[in-house]
């Protein structure tokens, strides 16, 4: 929760509403160059400008600023930075440090925030959300050539919920070898892309943890 003051208390308030979005849209995306500063200023400014204009008198909820701050960067044409701020933004993806990963960098995936759409068939929704997200936080491993660990959070209520709760033992064990499959396929082809050297482990951290 961000607490403020709206425009009336005077411009010294709205300016660290502004300072605050834009330094978390630049913690996302600045030092990796998708969107340039003087526009991370302006959809800081446009998002705060919004919020005064709003019922929020003084406080807002962080994920709603983040929610805002993406939708704000689809709107310019910034798509790959609106990604990377939702889902950075709402923790869906984080860095983890576990003894298990050693010294490789570890970014944590929480797989059960990605199966509340509402759709006729969620499981293609899923796997492409999936492939779309794994595209996004790609970046995260160029510094150590692929280097690292991909760990996936809750996937045993991603399954469940992806079999609409009629699941047997075999069926959630198929399907949570199709996720982790998926990710490395996914994974090995971004390596070929971005020319790393390795490709990030898949782990399960509901079976590792």
């Amino acid at each position: 929760m961000i607490c403020y003051q709206n425009r009336l208390s005077g411009e010294q308030e709205d300016s660290a509403l502004v300072s605050h979005i834009s330094e978390q849209v630049a913690e996302i995306c600045g030092h990796e160059h998708l969107i340039q500063s003087g526009n991370i200023y302006d959809i800081a400014h446009a998002v705060a400008s919004f919020i005064d204009d709003s019922d929020h008198s003084h406080s807002v909820d962080s994920s709603y600023l983040v929610m805002l701050a993406s939708q704000a960067l689809s709107s310019i044409g910034e798509g790959e930075a609106a990604h990377r701020v939702y889902l950075f933004g709402t923790g869906m993806v984080r860095p983890a440090q576990w003894e298990v990963s050693g010294s490789e960098a570890m970014w944590v995936l929480d797989l059960r925030e990605m199966t509340v759409l509402a759709d006729a068939d969620l499981e293609i929704v899923f796997f492409n959300s999936l492939a779309m997200i794994l595209d996004s936080i790609a970046a995260v491993w160029d510094e150590t050539g692929g280097n690292g660990v991909l760990g996936l959070r809750h996937v045993s209520s991603a399954v469940a919920a992806l079999l609409g709760g009629f699941e047997s033992k075999n069926q959630m064990q198929d399907l949570t070898s199709e996720i982790k499959d998926m990710c490395t396929c996914k994974l090995e082809s971004v390596s070929q892309d971005r020319n790393w050297e390795s490709v990030p482990l898949v782990m399960d951290l509901d079976v590792n943890s």
